[in-house]
This record gives structure tokens, C-alpha cells and sequence, in this order.
């Protein structure tokens, strides 16, 4: 599976980069910026994108994720430290969004994988 990662973070980057290679997913970019990935995911087409909800520069991951359900309607994947049941409300997720806790690991990634496929 082609996957977009969206992190600014080196070391999440790194978790996310050494789980995905040995499950035998092809990372096609690292982007770092919600304008990035909105570029990108128009330009890569990937089958996934992992982005963290919260991004340096003017666009956050959620808005980032917004327009890219909008023009291209890939499945999404958020990152973040938060507990999920927080985040819906405060940061108008949907309710089906499917979130990844940090630190990664490696079960919790595959079930996300899994989830964001089988809504």
C-alpha cells in the first residue's frame, strides 16, 4: 500500500517509517505541513495518509484533512497524544475518524490500518 505520512516530528517519523516498511507498506513521501499533504495527495495519489492533528506552519492536519477528504477522498489517518474522545468535539473530527495514539506502536497501527478500510 502506498502511504502518505504527515509529521513533523523526527522521531514518530521514524516509528511510523520502520512498523509500515516491515509490514510491507511503500512509503511515498514524508511531508511536514497541511499545505504539503494537500499537495502531495493530489500529486502521489496514496492509497493512505497518516497525519498529525497538530502541524507547525498555518495550516493544521485536521484542516489539511478536511480538504483532502473533499478533493480526493482518501482514507485518513490521525496521529496524536490525545485520548480520541477529547479530540472529535473539540476539533470537529468525525465520529468515525480513526486515531492513532502516540507513541506508535506496532498492533495499535495495524488495528488503525485495518479500521480506517473497514468503516
Amino acid at each position: 500500500m502506498k502511504i502518505l505520512i504527515v509529521e513533523d516530528d523526527e522521531r514518530t517519523i521514524l516509528d511510523l517509517k520502520s512498523i509500515l516498511t516491515e509490514l510491507g507498506h511503500n512509503i511515498v513521501k514524508i511531508a511536514s505541513s497541511g499545505e504539503e499533504a494537500i499537495q502531495d495527495a493530489g500529486d502521489l495519489n496514496p492509497d493512505l495518509i497518516i497525519i498529525n492533528i497538530k502541524l507547525k506552519g498555518q495550516m493544521s492536519g485536521v484542516e489539511a484533512a478536511h480538504k483532502i477528504e473533499d478533493l480526493y477522498k482518501i482514507p485518513i489517518i490521525f496521529l496524536t497524544v490525545f485520548i480520541k474522545n477529547c479530540l472529535n468535539k473539540s476539533l470537529q473530527l468525525p465520529d468515525d475518524a480513526v486515531v492513532l495514539s502516540k507513541p506508535i506502536k506496532r498492533d495499535h497501527l495495524e488495528y488503525c490500518i485495518w479500521r480506517v478500510f473497514n468503516k
